[in-house]
């Protein structure tokens, strides 16, 4: 007999409702945010179990301690819920939702030997992106004095004649943005040697790289992002989730024709 499982994860506390294949409430029960607990909980309900959560911070913990437990184990994305809202309530909803098949968005759990290598990933991403935006700050600073600065900005020793050119308050602010940046670099650096040392143990990643413009860094990130091409069901939709498909913007595209009017200009778009 199958069974339906709606599971409202928070930080404290975990809602489970359990729903035949009719439509019919069974049972519902609270339980500590405990792996142990939920487990027990899981294997206590008898049948064919399905089990739906939603995407959050603890999803993907839940789903690699739950996944073994269950026949089918479904991540969606948080539906906008309207009106009355309480934890059994949307646990009820979701158990309903994956009985009739009404679930729009699964969300893809990578298996557990990519774990290493998406935490590697997710930090050389976010270093790279602090570090971008202390130097966009530095030179903001510069450039709201008329100050046109170049890459040597960006080093240590080198900063100081760019420095001297501003006004005392704006200088010290500069000289903050700039020792940010020197901290945060290092840090970028530790991430990208970590990601190309978790890379070198997935034999895939170095097969990638044999293709034109696939670096070591690029093939890593797309390892650790896709996690296998098989979840997609065309290869349309695989070169879309990696920015692979073609995509055209355009702007100001009025221009004066033979006789003086505005008309719009062709967009030449290109193809294959």
């Amino acid at each position: 007999m199958d069974r339906y499982v709606g599971l409202d994860a928070h930080a404290e506390t975990c809602t489970l409702a359990v729903m035949g294949p009719s439509g019919r409430r069974l049972t519902s029960r609270v339980v500590e945010t405990n792996g142990r607990a939920l487990v027990e909980a899981i294997r206590s309900i008898p049948g064919r179990i399905h089990l739906r959560l939603e995407e959050g911070a603890q999803s993907g913990w839940l789903y690699e301690i739950l996944e073994p437990q269950v026949t089918e184990a479904v991540v969606t994305v948080p539906r906008e819920s309207k009106g009355a809202k309480d934890d059994l309530r949307d646990a009820w909803a979701q158990a309903d939702e994956l009985r009739t098949g009404a679930i729009r968005t699964r969300v893809y759990k990578a298996p557990k030997h990519l774990t290493g290598l998406r935490s590697a990933a997710c930090a050389y991403r976010l270093a790279t992106r602090d570090v971008v935006r202390a130097k966009n700050r530095l030179k903001a600073v510069l450039r709201s004095r008329g100050i046109v600065g170049d890459s040597k900005v960006y080093d240590t020793e080198a900063r100081t004649k760019w420095l001297k050119e501003l006004p005392a308050g704006h200088r010290e602010l500069a000289e903050w943005h700039g020792r940010e940046l020197d901290r945060i670099a290092p840090l970028r650096d530790e991430a990208e040697e970590w990601l190309l040392k978790e890379a070198k143990s997935h034999p895939i990643i170095r097969k990638l790289g044999t293709g034109p413009g696939m670096g070591p860094i690029r093939t890593a990130q797309l390892v650790a992002i896709v996690g296998t091409p098989h979840r997609f069901r065309t290869r349309r939709q695989f070169w879309s989730y990696c920015g692979l498909a073609i995509v055209t913007r355009s702007s100001s595209d009025w221009v004066r024709d033979k006789r003086g009017q505005w008309v719009r200009a062709e967009v030449r778009r290109r193809g294959g």
